[in-house]
């Protein structure tokens, strides 16, 4: 079901602007728990036993391993603010776009494995693909300069092409685990209280997060941390193209062509470790990032035209 209300507006000299309220609500989504995994109270139990089973011994169809059912009941919701603006004459054309959005669901996807299939609203939270703040701007500006003609100056100055991608989003949302004795798993940790956000003065490659707001859950309970309790870093990227063309005869023409990908060099981080460890053998690299997304990729191309 989908609804949204919005303004359009031509603007001056050729901007037009678009602000827009979006919204749906998806009803009877795909999804496939596994229908053969046992429950917690039995996973408990089994866990108190002098000798536990194995796992598939407590399932409830026994002689089975997972069995992924698809089941049409998941739900989702999605608002947004949408704001646009485009420029599509002249020397320079643009596009910008900003969203700010929320997207709920107990189901990002019909491949999710979810730690309670048997409780939906238990894995109600922010989806996999959530990103609250969004801006992107696509450009294209063709100097203005020597754009006629075959002599020197319209082969050495003219012809020339900038053009673009900006894209700076915020981060995934993150749900922090931990195994507790490691009989019953990994699992959703417990919030303990604080702020989530990482505290003043620490390195962030070494503490993302307040690591001192999580830890294991008791043996005898799932975890409180709320789905998507941690945010993770965001993307910040500047792709440009620079492109020439040059007429070497009546007929033939050579266009170059050079790409920067990441063209600052900005460093992406990836997501950090959310994954406690128990209180006995904490995970050290709990609350770390280790790595980052590429780095400047630099392409170098030509194309003759005849």
């Amino acid at each position: 079901m989908n609804y949204s209300l919005s303004i359009q507006r031509e603007l001056p000299h050729g901007f037009f602007g678009e602000v827009a309220y979006i919204g749906n609500l998806g009803r009877h989504l795909i999804r496939q728990p596994d229908i053969n995994a046992p429950s917690f109270a039995d996973i408990l139990a089994n866990s108190k036993l002098p000798t536990p089973l194995s796992t598939n011994a407590i399932r409830p169809y026994k002689g089975y391993s997972n069995i992924r059912m698809r089941l049409s009941d998941s739900n989702s919701n999605y608002n947004a603010l949408q704001l646009y603006v485009t420029k599509r004459r002249g020397n320079l054309t643009l596009t910008g776009s900003y969203t700010w959005s929320h997207v709920l669901t107990d189901s990002s996807g019909n491949t999710d494995n979810p730690e309670d299939p048997y409780n939906r609203k238990f894995n109600y939270g922010p989806a996999s693909f959530d990103r609250r703040h969004i801006f992107v701007t696509t450009y294209t500006y063709r100097l203005p300069f020597f754009q006629k003609g075959n002599g020197w100056a319209h082969n050495t100055l003219g012809g020339w092409e900038l053009s673009g991608i900006t894209r700076m989003q915020t981060g995934a949302y993150l749900t922090p685990t931990g195994t507790g004795n490691g009989a019953l798993g990994n699992r959703r940790a417990d919030y303990v209280g604080g702020v989530p956000v990482n505290v003043h003065g620490t390195d962030r490659l070494k503490e993302w997060f307040n690591k001192a707001a999580f830890q294991p859950a008791p043996d005898d309970r799932r975890g409180t941390a709320g789905l998507g309790s941690i945010l993770g870093p965001g993307r910040y990227l500047w792709d440009l193209s620079v492109r020439k063309r040059i007429s070497v005869g009546e007929k033939v023409r050579l266009q170059f062509q050079a790409d920067f990908f990441n063209a600052f060099n900005r460093l992406n981080l990836n997501d950090p470790n959310t994954t406690f460890g128990s209180v006995t053998s904490p995970n050290q690299s709990y609350g770390t990032i280790s790595g980052a997304a590429p780095g400047r990729n630099i392409q170098l191309g030509a194309k003759l035209t005849f």
